[in-house]
């Protein structure tokens, strides 16, 4: 067996399926499946049992993750060394943020800096998941979290604060709220899935379930459906745009931290370097962000 099998083996043990194998790994999930098979040829046993809902290890996948864990630190350890004395701007780079950003910021940032420097290439990998940057599953992390992991090093690039938004149509017909005080009533849009963590949503959750008329999964379709009208949503000022309004903010106030990170091996590499300088540059000069982000 090789290295490169045991990644794969690795992937769906952890994730359990083989779409979420795939999004780890970076690639189709009929090659997971495709690539998990002849392994389980190539050593003689049924490693997972296929079930409805996901896969699951059999005992003798059980025995080997333990084996194939171990191994996989120690690859991921010599990478990680070896990729930290590479001091030319080429090669690739795997890029992590959320949904917004990366759709609404990240692009320009990336087009400006690939004219800089044309043999840095990129895999953006979006949304709220967080990827192992330690597994190499990423290189770069735009993270919007108050408690960034403490093996991993970074900056700070800036901070959001949330507030209340609606469209001016729906504001005519509902009226326009002066505070929380006055959402009784109204239209509101609240989170679904992994967004219920967050704090801001779980009050609001408690203390106006009743007026929710809508749950969505992530903030760019929250704010997509106020923008049409549907209700007000709770949105960090990223999400400001020309069809929403802006009415108050969320009592008690909360703040969201945007984190530029990378592993600690990662951080002298030439070309993480300069796109983790390029993109705090790029982040704290957009005009977009002036007079909502509070710059650290």
């Amino acid at each position: 067996m090789d290295w490169d099998d045991l990644r794969y083996f690795l992937a769906v043990a952890q994730a359990r399926s083989l779409q979420g194998a795939a999004r780890r790994l970076g690639v189709n999930h009929s090659t997971v499946f495709r690539r998990i098979n002849r392994f389980e040829d190539t050593v003689g046993a049924r490693l997972f049992e296929r079930l409805t809902d996901g896969y699951q290890l059999t005992a003798a996948g059980d025995e080997l993750l333990a084996h194939a864990a171990r191994v996989g630190e120690e690859i991921d350890l010599l990478q990680l060394k070896v990729l930290g004395k590479d001091y030319r701007p080429s090669g690739k780079i795997r890029l992590t943020a959320p949904d917004n950003l990366a759709y609404e910021y990240l692009p320009r940032y990336l087009t400006a800096f690939s004219k800089r420097y044309p043999e840095i290439t990129f895999e953006l990998v979006v949304g709220a998941e967080s990827l192992d940057l330690t597994r190499r599953e990423a290189d770069v992390a735009v993270r919007a979290t108050t408690n960034p992991p403490p093996h991993l090093v970074g900056r700070k690039v800036f901070s959001l604060q949330w507030y209340y938004y609606a469209a001016k149509p729906y504001l005519r017909r509902h009226g326009w709220p002066e505070g929380s005080q006055q959402l009784a009533g109204h239209r509101l849009i609240g989170a679904d899935g992994a967004l219920r963590r967050i704090p801001a949503f779980r009050q609001l959750e408690a203390e106006r379930a009743d007026d929710i008329v809508m749950t969505c999964s992530t903030l760019n379709a929250m704010s997509a459906m106020a923008a049409a009208g549907h209700g007000i949503a709770l949105l960090p000022d990223d999400q400001a745009k020309s069809t929403l309004e802006r009415l108050f903010s969320c009592t008690p106030s909360f703040v969201s931290e945007i984190w530029l990170l990378t592993h600690p091996e990662l951080r002298r590499t030439e070309r993480i370097r300069l796109l983790m300088d390029h993109l705090v540059e790029s982040f704290r000069a957009d005009r977009r962000l002036q007079g909502v982000a509070l710059v650290i």
